[in-house]
């Protein structure tokens, strides 16, 4: 969900810097651009993501690993993107169009992170879950799912399969 959503806003803001470059008189050259010159943006941007860890709910819960990363990752982004442009000059967005995508795609990339991290911590899409079992096994996945954050698990309780029923 979250590559697809961070896929759908890269080539919104493709088209918003588009049209806010050449306004609705670019809308041909929006329809060229989104097909090869928006996925490869998205591209780019999307594994600076990946190699920064900004997929990670551990990362986006830290703010200031969130923020400082974030800002490396789109340093990273602006200095590929470049070189990329000039070694391969048919994907480039166009002159000021790039400066415009890179604006709207920092600030709904950002955006995106901290509603998807206030949506996350809230429990209340979390299903309600027991764990059987108190043994080290059952202690790791309690663990794990703690740890991810985000698993779409609540863990409230556990139940010691060893003990016996005596009514």
């Amino acid at each position: 969900m979250f590559f697809l959503v961070d896929t759908l806003l890269l080539l919104g803001a493709t088209a918003a810097g588009y049209c806010l470059r050449f306004g609705w008189n670019g809308y041909q050259r929006l329809l060229e651009a989104l097909v090869d010159r928006g996925l490869f943006f998205a591209f780019v941007f999307q594994i600076s993501l990946y190699y920064f860890e900004l997929y990670e709910l551990k990362i986006i819960r830290d703010s200031s690993k969130f923020g400082s990363r974030f800002i490396q990752s789109v340093a990273v982004i602006l200095i590929v993107l470049m070189i990329a442009y000039y070694m391969l000059p048919f994907l480039y967005l166009g002159r000021g169009v790039l400066l415009f995508t890179v604006i709207c795609a920092t600030a709904a990339v950002f955006f995106w992170r901290i509603v998807y991290r206030s949506i996350a911590k809230g429990s209340q899409l979390n299903e309600r879950i027991i764990i059987l079992g108190t043994g080290q096994f059952a202690r790791e996945i309690a663990r794990e799912i703690q740890d991810k954050g985000d698993s779409g698990f609540e863990i409230i309780g556990h139940i010691d399969e060893k003990k016996e029923n005596k009514t």
